[in-house]
């Protein structure tokens, strides 16, 4: 057998071998190549992990926060963010939590900015940096019935009124400024604590329910209770300076030293605020799936928080807007009724500057 006949012979033993092969190595390893080419999204990495403290549950009312962790905005800024709950329902209060000695709790969204005014009169370093609500929805449920209304402060005279933890002078305060003349706690009026719901309302153990307009009512809602025809309501902020709400601060001692971490932070926030605004059902979607909250409940609330989002300010400034004249307002009113020891500039508390431009 010559040299050219030995080479045909190799060679159709070899394609007889392949055509009897049902799975070919080299199709196998052609497919692994496919495989290792892919491209694949490269992961965010070296995030900074802080823990935030709220002033209330970690529920729908934070819904702006949890938009902006769903939506991968804290991750964007090479943030890892885990909201705590606090404020009257754990004890933690967020103030003064950011002034620890943990360094991953240097951000805190206290319920009202008053509380942080108070804070600060107190010699405790806080500043506000951006407002979720421009008004403080804080207010009075009074049920209609024997002739009783609910219209006004001076409609404590005589009546019980149920507060929740930590705001024993906000009622003073409304008493005092009572047209028909000062109603003073213990005297005028008596005040007795209350939990998390209107229950006080419907036993009769309490005349008055305070609460906040993007809440409670719900609750007696959900009872067949009609706003206007069995229970009414007044807002604090009608007869009062308090405005903003939820309240993100953090420390001064913080911003000299990661003024890049409060912007980023910052910037989330709002973006995540702005994203629930302008997708209020997927907003609602998102914060149902936060343990404890409701779907039914997130589509009640959500929309009455939009609305105390924005206002005159933020329409000029964006979102999260601090406008120092009526902080300005509040701290006067804090003074001259004796809710803090001096007056002071509202600059010194305030600080807008790691807002995002409009």
């Amino acid at each position: 057998m010559n040299t050219k006949t030995i080479l045909i012979f190799v060679l159709a033993i070899l394609l007889l071998a392949s055509c009897a092969s049902p799975t070919p190595v080299t199709i196998i390893k052609t497919v692994e190549v496919e495989k290792l080419i892919t491209p694949v999204p490269e992961p965010v990495t070296n995030l900074t992990k802080i823990q935030i403290p709220l002033g209330w549950l970690n529920n729908d009312e934070f819904v702006a926060l949890q938009v902006a962790q769903a939506k991968g905005f804290y991750t964007s800024q090479k943030l890892d963010v885990t909201l705590i709950s606090g404020g009257g329902s754990t004890g933690i209060d967020p103030i003064f939590a950011i002034n620890g000695i943990d360094d991953s709790l240097r951000f805190g969204v206290p319920a009202a900015l008053s509380l942080v005014l108070k804070a600060y009169a107190q010699g405790v370093d806080v500043v506000a940096i951006a407002a979720i609500s421009q008004y403080e929805p804080g207010g009075f449920i009074g049920l209609l019935k024997d002739g009783k209304r609910a219209t006004n402060p001076c409609d404590f005279k005589g009546r019980v009124v149920a507060m929740q933890t930590e705001a024993q002078w906000y009622v003073d305060a409304l008493g005092a400024v009572c047209d028909k003349g000062p109603l003073v706690s213990g005297t005028d009026f008596t005040v007795i604590p209350a939990g998390w719901t209107p229950d006080c309302l419907l036993s009769g153990q309490c005349d008055f329910y305070c609460g906040w307009s993007t809440n409670q009512p719900f609750m007696l809602e959900q009872q067949g209770l009609k706003e206007g025809v069995d229970y009414e309501m007044f807002l604090a902020s009608d007869y009062l300076p308090f405005y903003y709400s939820d309240v993100i601060v953090t420390t001064q001692a913080f911003i000299e030293a990661h003024p890049k971490m409060v912007k980023a932070f910052v910037a989330a926030s709002m973006q995540g605020l702005q994203y629930t605004l302008d997708n209020p059902e997927e907003a609602i979607t998102i914060t149902s799936a936060i343990p404890g909250v409701t779907q039914e409940h997130a589509a009640w609330r959500i929309p009455a928080q939009n609305k105390i989002a924005t206002s005159e300010d933020t329409q000029l400034h964006g979102v999260g807007y601090i406008n120092l004249e009526k902080v300005q307002e509040m701290i006067d009113f804090l003074f001259k009724y004796g809710q803090i020891p001096a007056s002071f500039k509202a600059e010194e508390v305030i600080n807008n500057s790691f807002l995002p431009s409009p």
